[in-house]
C-alpha cells in the first residue's frame, strides 16, 4: 500500500517538479507567494539569548548502546541543541517507500532528556543504495562524462525527475513526522549545497527549457552567445550542448554560455532548495525555522536565489594550511573568511549562524597543522560579534574509520575526554553566560560607528565574468576582494555586502570592486547615491561589460567615464614574478596583477600615479566630488593590499568619518552593546579602550589566537 501511494504521488508531483526546476528564480519569485515574507528571523532567535552552541551527532554512526552517555554528557557540557539525519537517508528509508522514524524518535527522545532542542535535516545529500540501482538515471554526470556513483554524496542530479520526486516522498514523510514536534527547533535543507555542474542528460534537457525561459527565440540566444563567431550558432534550442570546459583544449567556449551555465546551476540549486522549503512550510510549525548551510561565501550557489529559506547560514574551516599573515597564522585560520562570511550572510535576511565550525584539526585540507590554543575560543567570540544567532561545531564525537577519521571531534576517539578544541567550545559556553547576564536590550549602535558604515557591493554573476576571463593567472577575484574587504576592517567600520536592488543611501561608504557587468539602471543609481552624499569606491575592471557579459560599443568603460571624471585609457598586467611602482605624495606601492591607467579631467584628483612602466606618471587612482558626495577609482589591483588599504582609508578620513587603525589581521566587531575583538596575527595588539569600560572577557593587549570582550558602561 505504501509503494502504492509513492507511485500515486510521483505520478501527481511530476508537473509541478518539471515547473519548478525548469522555471528561472526571477520568474520563480513573482509566481511562488509563501510564508517566508512574513516569517522575521528574530522571532526564532530571542535578542537577549544572544547566541546558542551546539554540536554534531550521528546516531546512525554509533553504536544505540552509547547514545544516552554521548547526549547527555553534551547536555551536561553545555551544549544547548544537537543535529541529527542530514547523511541518514538510508536509515529512514531503507527500501523505497518504507520509511522507518523509531530510531531517530529514540535519539531525539535522549537529546530532549539531556536539555537540548534538535536540527533536523533533510537527507537529500546522500542518495541511499537502492535508488541508484533501480533509477541509474539519478546521477549527476561530471565534466569528463562520467557518471557519479554510490558511495560519495552530492552524486545526484539536481535536474532529474525521477529523484526529484523521491526527494518529494523523504521530505513529505519527515514532515509530516516531525513538523509538529516541539523538541524540533528548525530545518537544515540538504547540506552544503554546491550548485555543482551536471552535465546529464537530465541536466541538458533542463538546461534548454532554461534557455527557452530566458530568451524566447533562438535568434536572441545567438545574440547573446555571439553566435557568428566561429560559426557556432544554433539553428534551435535542441541542438544546444551544455558547455563543457573539461571537453575543450586550446580553444575556448563562449564566456556568454559559461555564464548562462553558471546561472542555470545556481538557478537549479536555489530552486530545489526552495521547493524543499515549501514542501516542509506545508507541515511544520511556525516556530519551526528552514535553513541551509552554504560553504563559507559560496562561489557557485547563490543564497539570494533561494529566498524561500528563512534565512541562510554557512559552514566554516578556517585553518587549511595556508598561511596568509606569515609566522603562527598558520594555526589561527585566514584571517579574512570569519568576517567576510558574516557580514555576507547576515544581510540576507538579517539572520545567520555557522551550522558548521571547525572544532580542531581536520582531514581534507592539503596540509592539516594543530590549532594554536585560544583558536577555536577566538573563533566562537567574533562569530558572536559578527552576529550570528548560533554555532553548531562538526563534530561531537571523533570519527574511529572512514575517509573523516582524521576530523577532530569535541572529545576524542575514547568518546570521553575533551579535545582542545573541546575545551575551547566549553569555555564559549561558559563565557556566553556571562554576556547574557551583561545584555542590554536597549544597547543602540554608537554614532561613531554609524558614520562608518560600509557596504561592499556583490554580485555572482560579477564574479562569475571575472573568473570567466582572468586574463592574467595572478588574477584572484577573491584575493582582490580580501584587499578591498580588510581595508574597511582596518577602519573598525560595521560591513555589510549588499546586493544592487538594496538600499545604498544606509551606507556611508560603498565599494563596488571589479564591478564589470553593469547597466544604465545601477549607473544612475550609483550616481544618485554619489549626489545625495555617499562616497562610491570603484576599482580596476569597473564598468566594462553590459549584462551579457559584451564590452560597450565606445571608449573603454564609458558608460561610468563621467561619473569617474575619468578615461581608463587602457589596461596593463605584468609577468607573475614582476612588479610595477605606484607612488603618492607619501608612501611607495607595488602592483603586479592589473593596473587601469587613467587620464582625468581637469576637475578630479589624482591620489596616486605610476612610477614606472612606459606609462610612469600616468594616474592609479582619482577622486572627484559629484554633488554632496565623492567617486574615487582605484585602478591598480596591488600585490600586498597596501596601495588599496591607503586608498580606502583616506576616502573614509577626507570624508571626515572618524577612524581606527588596526593591523591587518586584527578586527573588532560591536554587537548588542559588547564589543568584541580578535587577533589572528602573532604580535600583541593594545586597544584604546574608554576608561569608563568593563572588560568581560580576555585581557588587553589582546594576544595572537584570543578573544577580547568589553562593555563600555553609562
Amino acid at each position: 500500500m505504501k509503494k502504492f501511494r509513492f507511485f500515486g504521488r510521483m505520478c501527481l508531483l511530476l508537473p509541478l517538479v518539471m515547473i519548478l526546476c525548469f522555471s528561472q528564480v526571477r520568474a520563480q519569485k513573482k509566481s511562488l507567494k509563501t510564508q517566508s515574507d512574513e516569517r522575521s528571523p528574530s522571532v526564532f532567535f530571542p535578542k537577549k539569548d544572544l547566541m546558542s552552541i551546539g554540536a554534531y551527532y550521528y546516531p546512525e554512526q554509533w553504536p544505540r548502546s552509547q547514545w544516552e552517555h554521548d547526549l547527555n554528557n553534551m547536555g551536561k557540557l553545555g551544549f544547548e541543541f544537537t543535529h541529527f539525519a542530514d547523511f541518514a537517508w538510508t536509515f529512514l528509508e531503507p527500501e523505497e517507500g518504507k520509511f522507518e522514524f523509531g530510531w531517530l524518535d529514540e535519539a531525539i527522545d535522549l537529546a530532549a532528556k539531556a536539555g537540548m532542542k534538535v536540527i533536523m535535516c533533510t537527507p537529500t545529500l546522500c542518495p541511499p543504495a537502492w535508488m541508484g540501482e533501480k533509477y541509474p538515471e539519478i546521477y549527476l554526470v561530471g565534466s569528463d562524462g562520467q557518471r557519479k556513483e554510490h558511495g560519495v554524496r552530492a552524486n545526484a542530479s539536481l535536474a532529474n525527475l525521477r529523484y526529484l520526486a523521491l526527494v518529494d516522498q523523504i521530505v513529505i514523510a519527515m514532515a509530516e513526522h516531525y513538523g509538529k514536534d516541539t523538541r524540533i527547533m528548525g530545518w537544515q535543507i540538504d547540506n552544503e549545497p554546491l550548485a555543482t555542474p551536471d552535465y546529464s542528460p537530465s541536466s541538458r534537457k533542463a538546461f534548454q527549457e532554461w534557455l527557452k525561459k530566458k530568451y524566447g527565440i533562438i535568434g536572441q540566444l545567438n545574440e547573446s552567445w555571439v553566435g557568428n563567431f566561429w560559426s557556432t550558432r544554433y539553428d534551435n534550442f535542441e541542438q544546444v550542448l551544455i558547455p563543457n570546459e573539461a571537453m575543450n583544449g586550446e580553444d575556448k567556449l563562449s564566456p556568454h554560455a559559461l555564464l548562462d551555465f553558471q546561472r542555470y546551476t545556481a538557478s537549479v540549486t536555489a530552486g530545489f532548495l526552495n521547493h524543499q522549503s515549501d514542501l516542509l512550510r506545508k507541515y511544520i510549525q511556525p516556530s519551526q525555522w528552514i535553513t541551509t548551510n552554504y560553504t563559507n561565501v559560496c562561489t557557485s550557489a547563490d543564497p539570494r536565489l533561494s529566498d524561500h529559506l528563512d534565512f541562510p547560514t554557512y559552514t566554516l574551516y578556517p585553518v587549511s594550511g595556508r598561511n596568509e599573515l606569515g609566522g603562527v597564522n598558520f594555526r589561527t585560520g585566514n584571517p579574512y573568511r570569519l568576517y567576510e562570511a558574516n557580514d555576507y550572510y547576515r544581510p540576507i535576511k538579517g539572520t545567520t549562524g555557522i551550522m558548521e565550525l571547525q572544532p580542531g584539526q581536520v582531514n581534507w585540507a592539503s596540509i592539516n597543522p594543530q590549532l594554536l590554543p585560544g583558536t577555536v575560543h577566538m573563533w566562537l567570540m567574533q562569530a558572536f560579534g559578527g552576529g550570528c544567532s548560533f554555532v553548531c561545531t562538526y563534530r561531537y564525537r571523533h570519527l574511529l574509520g572512514t575517509s573523516e577519521m582524521y576530523h577532530e571531534g569535541i572529545v576524542g576517539t575514547d568518546g570521553v575526554n575533551l579535545s582542545q578544541g573541546g575545551k575551547e567550545f566549553i569555555q564559549g559556553i561558559q563565557d556566553l553566560k556571562i554576556l547574557r547576564a551583561n545584555f542590554d536590550a536597549n544597547a543602540i549602535l554608537p554614532e561613531k560607528l554609524a558614520k562608518r558604515k560600509t557596504a561592499i557591493l556583490w554580485s555572482h554573476d560579477v564574479m562569475w565574468d571575472l573568473d570567466l576571463q582572468r586574463q592574467t593567472t595572478s588574477w584572484n577575484t577573491w584575493r582582490n576582494r580580501n584587499n578591498y574587504t580588510s581595508a574597511v576592517k582596518s577602519t573598525g567600520a560595521p560591513m555589510d555586502f549588499i546586493s544592487e536592488t538594496d538600499d545604498f543611501s544606509n551606507y556611508s561608504i560603498l565599494i563596488a570592486p571589479a564591478y564589470q557587468l553593469i547597466d544604465e539602471k545601477l549607473v544612475k543609481k550609483w550616481t544618485e547615491y554619489v549626489e545625495n552624499g555617499g562616497h562610491l569606491i570603484l576599482s580596476c575592471r569597473s564598468g566594462v561589460k553590459d549584462k551579457n557579459g559584451h564590452f560597450f560599443e565606445g571608449s573603454w568603460a564609458v558608460p561610468i567615464i563621467s561619473l569617474l571624471g575619468a578615461k581608463v585609457d587602457f589596461f596593463d598586467m605584468l609577468l607573475p614574478d614582476d612588479s610595477g611602482k605606484i607612488s603618492t605624495k607619501d608612501n611607495s606601492y607595488t602592483w603586479n596583477c592589473w593596473s587601469d591607467i587613467l587620464s582625468p579631467e581637469p576637475e578630479t584628483e589624482v591620489l596616486a600615479s605610476y612610477a614606472d612602466q612606459y606609462y610612469a606618471g600616468k594616474a592609479a587612482a582619482t577622486t572627484r566630488k559629484l554633488g554632496k558626495g565623492t567617486v574615487t577609482y582605484v585602478g591598480a589591483y596591488s600585490t600586498d593590499g597596501r596601495f588599496e588599504r591607503e586608498m580606502i582609508r583616506q576616502v573614509y578620513r577626507n570624508a571626515g568619518i572618524e577612524i581606527e587603525d588596526l593591523p591587518k589581521g586584527v578586527y573588532i566587531e560591536w554587537r548588542d552593546g559588547f564589543w568584541v575583538a580578535v587577533n589572528y596575527t602573532g604580535q600583541p595588539f593594545k586597544f584604546r579602550i574608554p576608561e569608563n569600560s568593563q572588560i568581560l572577557i580576555g585581557e588587553n593587549p589582546l594576544q595572537a589566537a584570543e578573544a577580547l570582550v568589553w562593555k563600555e558602561n553609562k
